[in-house]
């Protein structure tokens, strides 16, 4: 019989939480400025491009800095600005998504396109919103990491892990892990087929 698979160490679950921090970051970094072409390229499209509507893009941008930095460093204050902001670039995105969907109807084959990247975009944010209202990563991002075991109250045999596709913190049984069991959150395989295999060669 395999022995069961030691419980996840406070280091290494602060290590994925700082991974997911770090990529959540950017990401916000990344669709902000992708949000802010997109607009100015409509704009430029109907009324024609100037030097106001970047003018007026351009002035969320100290605002935008200052959130960002703020995550980055762990700032308090910063949190509840950035899941904020990330529930509005979501929904920017998604209108975004629906222009573009349109005009692929009028025959636009590129604006298809766009469109199911934007819906891909809209997904991915959601899931990473997800994990900014996850109780373990908020009390991780306040600092309080060493305690993060203790917190939460497991059930026999049940041990944390993250989930290797959205880095969701999930409660599971290692031992009665199967090849099917999907994230109750991305909704992705958990096990390879290969380690449920394994697994068993050793049962």
């Amino acid at each position: 019989m395999a022995e069961q698979p030691p419980s996840m160490s406070e280091d290494d679950r602060s290590d994925q939480l700082a991974l997911a921090h770090r990529q959540s970051g950017w990401m916000l970094v990344f669709t902000l400025s992708l949000i802010a072409f997109l607009i100015y390229a409509a704009l430029a499209q109907v009324v024609g491009g100037g030097g106001l509507f970047l003018i007026i893009i351009l002035m969320p941008l100290p605002f935008s800095i200052l959130v960002v930095r703020g995550y980055f460093r762990r700032d308090a204050w910063a949190l509840p600005w950035v899941m904020l902001v990330w529930i509005l670039a979501i929904f920017i995105c998604f209108l975004l998504m629906i222009i573009e969907l349109s005009a692929a109807l009028a025959g636009n084959s590129w604006a298809m396109v766009q469109g199911g990247l934007l819906l891909f975009l809209c997904w991915s944010m959601s899931q990473r919103l997800k994990m900014l209202r996850h109780p373990l990563f908020r009390a991780w991002y306040d600092g309080f990491a060493p305690a993060l075991g203790t917190e939460i109250a497991l059930q026999k045999n049940e041990v944390l892990a993250a989930c290797p596709h959205c880095q969701s913190l999930l409660a599971i049984q290692p031992q009665r892990l199967q090849s099917d069991d999907e994230c109750p959150n991305c909704g992705l395989r958990l096990v390879s087929v290969v380690t449920v295999a394994c697994f068993s060669e050793e049962e």
